[in-house]
């Protein structure tokens, strides 16, 4: 649930990227010296007051030419143009490699050169290896098809239709979700506004130009591309329904078989009293500030609460009554923004809201609030799925404030100090697991090192260049890495679900923690829709992404008791985590190695463009208890 609305905000820049006069080339751009710590002296003035497009342009298609080399120094780029011209003729493009060439897309764009935009585009659209590449680019496609097609509105819309027509029904709807975001002129001038804010770096420069370009067209021309979604809509919904995937799921309510289970639950946080029949309780511990049990933990009653803020004491974070009433209420509509669905009543009432956010000023206030709501609401979603048709499991809560991040460090990097106290709460969490015979753990969180870099370019008066950010992120990032290498280390008894992420990239080029980390005990889990279809947003990878599950309107309870139904790999990964735990439940005998091979053996695999295989409960269940020693089944069917 991080940072919800930023990520739809900049939804279309996902999907494409950010613009000189002159077309793109891969000329090795000129080296830059990076001052060797942040200048400690007030920060000069801001260099948003004076830059202009083309020189933006110009930064753009220099640092991602220089990314591109540091992303694949094998990558024979001088064949760039003539890819464009020939996408058949190219090779397999690596997730970091195209980001940069749709951030050179979008300079070109910007500068003018639609043919070249569109072709970038299509490049990456042919040769990503990440198959969910072969739909982005559509905001971009579409704009360029509108000005290509003269003034005529009839035509502008044909050649948007003609773009949206490429699509597959399933992808059609998140891929045009953006045209529903940005409805008003003040929504562009807010988001340009919040950027100028941030240091001027590669990201920034790309986000701004695809902004004030590409969206801002997308703005001042809605009418057109509304009434072509329309019709392409129209078009989808005369034909017959696609066929939903049958997702298969097994209830141990009546197994006579399945033995209790320890759980944990490491997120935001969980509402106890919305399980009280299964909420795991230290019977040596009393919340009284105390070490009862002598383990080194203070008040671990139901499990480890970590915060730094004082007041913040419960298994849920609390963000305040006000916060909870005012925004929960928006949570099913974000998510059915991010799940393509901008039509619905609860989306709509997010479109609403967003149009009142006409500043930075006010667009900040609802991004931290939404993210707060997040924060209040996440974990529990994940428990409520975790504990379906399993009233075997108890479940450990372990609430880490920087499992959700944005609060504790919005618009900054952790001091070392901070760093210093989220490895003490993992250890505290491995203390935990170790003495209390912790099974399964699901973690529907992870660490990138550009979205640390992207809060430290908030930092203007104590960052003055892209260099020194990025160094910073790559410690802090490497501190993480470490944390979630020993934790598994030394809980090897204990099986981590992970969820993949949900910036639709490959998570071991990214390096994204703990998703790309390799053990015996980790089980990284991607997100399907209800057609069986990688969604749209879900982080991926041949090696460490191998297990999807559904991920796209899940329906869970929140903290205030209600259902609600979200989307993220943040809920595929506690419905494999449920298999898992019914799995154990059923031969306590099997081990986290063991039990990941099994679901991967037993799982349907993927259609093609995509990879992987989807959990099958049925097959996995039946194949543990025909494999489970004779002597098990006996003594547990007694």
């Amino acid at each position: 649930m991080r940072r919800t609305l930023r990520l739809l905000l900049v939804l279309g820049l996902a999907g494409c990227g950010g613009a000189s006069s002159t077309p793109t080339t891969l000329t090795e751009p000129a080296p830059t010296t990076a001052t060797a710590e942040p200048a400690p002296e007030a920060a000069p003035a801001s260099p948003w007051a004076s830059i202009t497009d083309e020189e933006l342009i110009d930064r753009v298609r220099a640092g991602a030419v220089s990314r591109i080399r540091e992303a694949d120094p094998e990558l024979a780029i001088d064949g760039f143009q003539a890819w464009r011209r020939d996408p058949a003729s190219a090779p397999a493009l690596g997730d970091r490699v195209c980001e940069q060439m749709l951030y050179l897309a979008a300079a070109d764009f910007a500068a003018g050169d639609l043919d070249g935009a569109a072709q970038t585009v299509r490049l990456v659209r042919a040769k990503a290896r990440n198959r969910n590449m072969a739909y982005v680019g559509t905001t971009l496609l579409s704009v360029i098809a509108r000005r290509s097609a003269g003034e005529d509105p009839a035509a502008q819309r044909a050649a948007v239709e003609a773009v949206l027509n490429e699509l597959p029904r399933a992808r059609f709807g998140a891929s045009t979700v953006v045209f529903q975001l940005y409805q008003e002129r003040t929504q562009i001038d807010a988001s340009l506004e919040q950027t100028r804010q941030q240091l001027l770096t590669l990201e920034t420069a790309a986000s701004y130009l695809f902004t004030s370009h590409v969206l801002a067209d997308a703005v001042a021309n809605r009418p057109v591309y509304l009434e072509a979604i329309t019709n392409v809509r129209t078009a989808h919904d005369a034909r017959p329904a696609d066929r939903d995937y049958r997702f298969s799921t097994v209830d141990l309510t009546r197994a006579r078989d399945a033995q209790p289970v320890l759980v944990g639950v490491w997120d935001t946080g969980t509402a106890g009293n919305l399980f009280e029949q299964q909420l795991f309780t230290n019977a040596g511990e009393q919340p009284n500030g105390q070490d009862d049990d002598g383990n080194g933990l203070v008040d671990d009653v139901h499990g480890v609460v970590a915060d730094p803020d004082a007041a913040q004491t419960g298994l849920t974070y609390d963000p305040g009554a006000a916060v909870i009433t005012q925004y929960a209420p928006f949570l099913r509509g974000v998510m059915d923004l991010r799940a393509g669905m901008a039509s619905t009543e609860a989306a709509q009432r997010v479109l609403t809201l967003m149009r009142s956010a006409t500043d930075a000023a006010s667009l900040e206030v609802l991004e931290s609030n939404l993210d707060a709501v997040g924060e209040w609401a996440h974990g529990t979603h994940v428990a409520g799925i975790l504990v379906q048709g399993l009233p075997q499991a108890r479940v450990a809560v372990f609430r880490s404030a920087w499992a959700g991040e944005t609060r504790v460090y919005r618009h900054r990097g952790p001091t070392d100090a901070e760093l210093a106290a989220e490895r003490a709460n993992v250890e505290a969490i491995a203390s935990f697991i170790n003495t209390h015979h912790v099974r399964v753990v699901n973690a529907s969180l992870g660490f990138a090192q550009d979205y640390v870099e992207a809060e430290l370019g908030h930092e203007s008066g104590v960052y003055t260049n892209d260099e020194q950010v990025r160094r910073r992120a790559a410690e802090i990032h490497a501190r993480r890495r470490a944390n979630w290498q020993w934790i598994f280390e030394h809980c090897p008894e204990t099986l981590f679900v992970i969820a993949a992420g949900n910036s639709n990239r490959d998570v071991v080029e990214y390096g994204d923690v703990p998703a790309s980390i390799q053990a015996p005990n980790v089980l990284v889990v991607g997100a399907v829709d209800r057609f069986g279809n990688w969604a749209t947003f879900t982080n991926s990878s041949p090696d460490r992404v191998r297990l999807f599950d559904f991920g796209v309107e899940v329906d869970s309870l929140i903290p205030n008791g209600e259902h609600v139904p979200l989307s993220g790999t943040s809920m595929a990964s506690p419905n494999a985590a449920n298999l898992a735990a019914k799995m154990i439940s059923v031969d306590p005998a099997l081990t986290p190695a063991r039990t990941i091979e099994i679901m991967l053996g037993t799982g349907d695999a993927i259609a093609a463009p995509f990879g992987g295989v989807i959990a099958n409960e049925e097959r996995a269940l039946q194949r543990v208890r025909r494999e489970r020693p004779r002597a098990g089944r006996v003594a547990s069917a007694r």
